[in-house]
């Protein structure tokens, strides 16, 4: 057996190729030999077995005794084991893992040495190679001066230092290695223990980044944009912190002196008072103010804003339908310039100097019209005086000097530039105080001689061409030029015309010139707001479009990719409704701060309005780079807001889409980003998402939902269910709510959430709410005299004008008293556009109609508006209602709701009431009317008398 055993043995070890394994006798001789030493070493085993084996070491090595000093520490040690250069048959040489034991007898006799070698010549040559790259990694980081570079240990101490940290921070590596990091931060912080609790981050999160004030070792301080990344070990255990700090003092200064630069052209716009500046939308309605069209015009912004500017018309020109006819004359030719009378705030006129400027997009869309208003009417008089006198001199030559001296007392006094010429000799006849001003020069001194004898060349040729070009084309020549005048570079514009004199020979130049430097100051500040944010003063849609634009045609020649992202805040509007809106646009114009500290300079940020933002990002090679960006942008907004004494947090959700695959124009790729967004909120917010086939395919779902649901109103496939609200003792039917149901011929009944939110989104909306109150106040004209009928309002039917005439036209349609109906609104209502709502919510009630605030207790402002609106109605929340049996606050809540309406004189309907253990609570605490399916679930018109147990006297009694 044992020999056998042997054999096997023997045989296996013959059969490895990967190790060469032989016996070495007690001198060193090759005693046996199997085919991994022969492959390894390239001797057959005639050739070696008998030699000695250090023939398998170099020269050197032999002659240094290393062969038999292995041998000798195998003998007394047992085993020796070492790595080294070896050599084959050929001569080439290969890195060997030597292991040499000792082997003896069972009487301890040393018998010979078993020796095992493997080649390791690949291994050798990548641990080489990773050393070298090791080495040239530190002395990259060791270089770098522009940033400092360090590790930390698990506990915050400094591991090592590089040249860049040296330069940042004023320490020597012998200085602050084994020193803690916090000496870089102020004393208040270390007390604070933020440099801890900034680490925690780091180990919790991955990552911890902000910026903010450093020390440098002089205790001078500089502005550092930090990040320290969490380093771990394979297994996952924590080996340090790696701290980048970028010194950001300089970046800061200049970003402070552009937030100053902005505040002093904002200022400089709105400070404007001799124009009247102000944008329009595009359908005429008044969208900003400024002190000068204030001063101009008699109206504060706030009577203003949101008015339509035909009523600065008169009522004959607004029969005429001037202000359309000019805002479509800027829009066809991108600007209109008219003289006219316009009418103040307290019916008084004056003659205007008007220019509409229409704004468009890049793709053409009209996104309104720029609007600057000069008050002429001083000019006007003493033009019209002008030509007053001129008709008298020509009339009566007998008055002519008194006229003369009339008219030279009316130039004098005329706000702009007046020179009078002869046409032939160019002398100089008259000359007004304005024209002396500009010219720097007094009209005694002109007397009878030429402009360009006292004028700069460059100021007198402009005013020579525009005569010469009137006497050629004998008529009137303008011109609008910038010229070095003796004041400085001014735009002047200036008319040229030939007044012919009392006989042939006697003609007149009459130059009339305007300084219009201001004016043209004020069309540049009007073409910046019109291409920037009012509120954060990045780039608009306008511009966006443009660079987007850019990008694109730029990156397809470089053959680069262009990724355009869309932003929206998670969060913002709880904010805005809580704390304010003064509060929201410092947060925006914060939000809009972090985020351009994220991107590159050649990117774009954008705001779209609201809480929307757009990012254009040029050059990219491939997707991950703009997911990155996405990622930065997310964790720049993490961090906690302060803004007026508030700490708040908000989310980013982003949707990516980048030029790959056809996508091509900017309108599709945006297209595909906002779906991307829409995605991106849809599956928990605070997220980034990239388009894809999928989320087109639901777009054209939305998409198809639209179109059947535009053919469901057309063939009525909607209709009207009725729940009924009952009273106390649940026995008589008060009132029924309308509720729409949608009837679709291939899928069946569809509820209201599937489809409310497209109509919404759609626009469609308008058309179903005015259906809804149409069909309800028909079908509760019908109903006993004491029934009511009540119909949900969308929220964004309060952003139709005309909503007030539709529920004033359905009552006047049905015959259905207006105490009969009932609108039901949410407090979002209340909380979106506050003063104009209630303004509606204000004409509904004069009409009669009973106003409910539904879903009561679920919003942010509640008890705010309960005292500012009389409402008729408060319905509790059917949560509420589910939880107060579990819920002590719930039924608290309750309790408070109760209590407060019996202390306005408000009714009380509790909704989602479905057990009568529900009903007799809800009684005892207050409510007054009931709704639920423990009365009854909706029902389509047709089946109610029959399913809520009504009568045919229809009498309004429950019979059960």
């Amino acid at each position: 057996m044992n020999e056998n055993n042997d054999v096997m043995y023997r045989l296996l070890v013959q059969s490895v190729v990967g190790y060469a394994i032989y016996m070495l006798k007690p001198d060193g001789t090759v005693a046996n030999w199997n085919a991994g030493a022969e492959r390894a070493k390239g001797y057959l085993p005639d050739e070696i077995i008998g030699k000695n084996f250090d023939c398998f070491y170099s020269a050197a090595d032999r002659e240094k005794g290393l062969p038999q000093r292995g041998l000798a520490i195998a003998r007394e040690k047992g085993r020796f084991e070492t790595e080294g250069w070896r050599y084959r048959k050929d001569g080439s040489a290969f890195w060997a893992h030597v292991v040499i034991d000792a082997v003896h007898d069972d009487d301890g006799k040393l018998i010979g040495f078993a020796k095992i070698t493997r080649d390791c010549t690949e291994q050798q040559a990548q641990f080489a190679e990773q050393r070298a790259q090791e080495q040239k990694f530190r002395l990259l980081v060791e270089g770098v001066v522009d940033y400092a570079i360090y590790m930390l240990d698990p506990d915050g101490y400094v591991v090592n230092w590089n040249e860049g940290a040296r330069r940042s921070k004023g320490y020597t590596a012998e200085e602050i290695v084994g020193k803690h990091f916090s000496c870089f931060y102020s004393t208040q912080a270390q007390q604070a223990r933020l440099p801890e609790n900034n680490l925690k981050t780091a180990y919790r999160t991955g990552r911890f980044e902000e910026q903010g004030w450093r020390y440098r070792k002089d205790g001078t301080s500089f502005w550092a944009h930090v990040v320290i990344d969490a380093v771990h070990d394979d297994d996952g255990k924590l080996i340090g912190y790696a701290k980048i700090t970028r010194d950001c003092t300089e970046q800061q200064r200049v970003l402070q002196e552009q937030r100053e630069r902005e505040q002093v052209f904002r200022l400089l716009v709105e400070g404007v008072t001799d124009y009247a500046i102000y944008m329009l939308d595009p359908k005429g309605h008044v969208v900003n103010w400024n002190a000068g069209a204030h001063r101009a015009k008699g109206y504060t912004a706030e009577e203003i804003v949101g008015e339509h500017f035909s009523c600065f018309y008169s009522a004959q020109d607004r029969f005429a339908c001037l202000p359309d006819k000019n805002l479509a004359i800027a829009q066809s030719a991108g600007r209109f310039e008219d003289q006219g009378w316009r009418y103040r705030k307290d019916g008084s006129a004056f003659w205007a100097h008007v220019v509409i400027e229409a704004i468009h997009t890049k793709e053409g869309r009209l996104l309104g019209f720029a609007k600057i208003t000069r008050d002429c009417t001083e000019l006007r008089e003493y033009e019209q005086q002008i030509l007053r006198a001129k008709d008298l001199a020509e009339q009566n030559s007998n008055k002519m000097a008194a006229l003369s001296k009339f008219l030279d007392t009316i130039i004098g006094n005329i706000p702009c530039c007046v020179i009078v010429e002869d046409v032939v000799s160019r002398e100089v006849l008259l000359l007004n105080s304005k024209a002396e001003q500009l010219l720097g020069v007094k009209m005694k001194e002109l007397a009878g001689k030429r402009l360009d004898d006292y004028m700069p060349s460059e100021l007198s040729g402009y005013f020579s061409q525009l005569a010469t070009a009137a006497q050629r084309n004998e008529g009137v020549h303008k011109n609008e030029q910038l010229l070095r005048t003796r004041g400085g570079e001014r735009i002047i514009n200036a008319s040229a015309s030939i007044i012919n004199g009392n006989d042939a020979h006697t003609n007149y130049v009459l130059l009339i010139a305007d300084d219009i430097t201001d004016q043209r100051a004020a069309d540049a500040r009007i073409h910046h707001m019109a291409h920037h944010d009012n509120l954060t003063s990045l780039p608009n849609r306008v511009l966006f479009s443009q660079r987007l634009n850019e990008a694109l045609r730029c990156d397809f020649d470089n053959g680069k990719q262009t990724a355009a992202l869309c932003l929206d805040l998670d969060n913002f509007k709880n904010v805005n409704d809580a704390l304010g809106h003064q509060v929201g646009d410092d947060l925006l114009r914060a939000v809009a701060s972090r985020l351009r500290g994220v991107l590159r300079e050649q990117d774009t940020l954008a705001r779209n309005g609201g809480d929307e933002f757009s990012i254009v990002l040029p050059g990219l090679t491939h997707l991950q780079e703009a997911e990155a960006v996405a990622q930065r942008l997310i964790e720049a907004i993490r961090p906690i807001f302060n803004v007026d004494g508030h700490s708040l947090t908000v989310g980013l959700s982003i949707g990516i889409s980048i030029v790959a695959g056809g996508l091509s124009t900017p309108a599709e790729l945006l297209r595909c980003a906002d779906m991307a967004l829409y995605e991106a909120k849809r599956n928990g917010r605070n997220r980034f998402e990239h388009f894809s086939s999928e989320m087109g395919e639901a777009a054209s779902k939305r998409r198809m939902i639209e179109t059947d649901l535009r053919e469901a109103m057309t063939h009525r496939h909607l209709k009207l269910y009725y729940q009924p609200i009952t009273d106390s003792l649940g026995q008589e039917i008060i009132s029924y709510e309308a509720l729409m149901r949608w009837h679709h011929p291939k899928r069946g009944l569809i509820m209201p959430l599937d489809f409310i939110p497209v109509a919404e989104e759609t626009g469609l909306i308008h058309s179903l709410g005015a259906f809804a109150l149409y069909e309800a106040c028909r079908e509760a004209a019908k109903w006993p005299a004491h029934q009511s009928v009540a119909v949900n309002l969308s929220p964004l039917q309060f952003k139709n004008s005309s909503l007030v005439s539709v529920v004033e036209a359905a009552l006047k349609d049905s015959g259905l008293a207006p105490h009969r109906l009932e609108v039901e609104i949410t407090e979002s209502v209340l909380l979106d556009n506050t003063l104009v709502n209630i303004r509606i919510l204000q004409k509904l009630k004069k009409l009669g109609v009973r106003i409910a605030l539904d879903d009561f207790g679920t919003g942010y402002s509640s008890l705010s508006y309960l005292r500012s609106f009389p409402f008729d109605k408060i319905k509790i929340d059917k949560s509420f209602i589910n939880d107060m049996k579990e819920s002590r606050e719930a039924l608290a809540i309750i309790r408070a709701i109760t209590g407060m309406s019996r202390s306005l004189d408000i009714q009380i309907t509790a909704e989602g009431v479905e057990s009568s253990e529900q009903f007799e609570q809800l009684k005892v605490e207050g409510c007054t009317l009931f709704q639920g399916y423990y009365f009854g679930r909706p029902q389509p018109s047709e089946t109610r008398l029959k399913l809520f147990g009504l009568d045919e006297k229809h009498d309004g009694q429950v019979h059960p």
